[in-house]
C-alpha cells in the first residue's frame, strides 16, 4: 500500500513538470477578413431574396394589423408580418429558400386564407427563416 502511494505521488509530481505552452500567430490579413466577414453578417438592413406567402392586402392598416394578431394566434409556428407599399398593407407570412417549401406551407393556409399566394421576396431578413 504504501509503494502505491509512493507510485502515485512520483507520477502526479511528473505530471506537473511537463507543462507545455502553446503560442498561436495570427495573420492581419486573416483578421482583416474576419472582421469584414462580422461586419457583413451584423448590417441591419441586410435583406435576403426568398419566397414568401401573401395571406391579405388592404388599404386599411388596422385591419391588417387585426389579421396579423387573429393569424399568430392560430398559426404560432409561422412568421407572419405586414408591409406597406403605396397604397396597400400586404400581410406576409414567411420566408423560404425554395418556391416548393413555400407551396407546400401555403397549402396548410388556403382553408383559412383561400387567396393566399406564393411570391418572390426581395427583402426577406435573416431572422425570417
Amino acid at each position: 500500500m504504501l509503494r502505491l502511494v509512493f507510485l502515485f505521488l512520483i507520477l502526479m509530481s511528473i505530471t506537473d513538470s511537463a507543462v507545455a505552452q502553446i503560442t498561436v500567430t495570427e495573420d492581419a490579413g486573416i483578421r482583416n477578413l474576419m472582421d469584414r466577414r462580422k461586419e457583413l453578417n451584423f448590417k441591419k438592413d441586410r435583406y435576403i431574396k426568398a419566397w414568401s406567402i401573401q395571406i391579405m392586402v388592404s388599404r386599411d392598416k388596422y385591419e391588417v394589423l387585426e389579421k396579423k394578431e387573429a393569424f399568430e394566434k392560430e398559426y404560432d409556428d409561422y412568421k407572419v408580418d405586414w408591409t406597406y407599399e403605396q397604397p396597400n398593407y400586404k400581410l406576409n407570412v414567411g420566408a423560404y429558400y425554395t418556391k416548393l417549401e413555400a407551396t407546400m406551407a401555403m397549402h396548410k393556409l388556403l382553408e383559412d386564407y383561400p387567396d393566399a399566394y406564393v411570391f418572390k421576396n426581395n427583402q426577406a431578413k435573416p431572422s425570417d427563416f
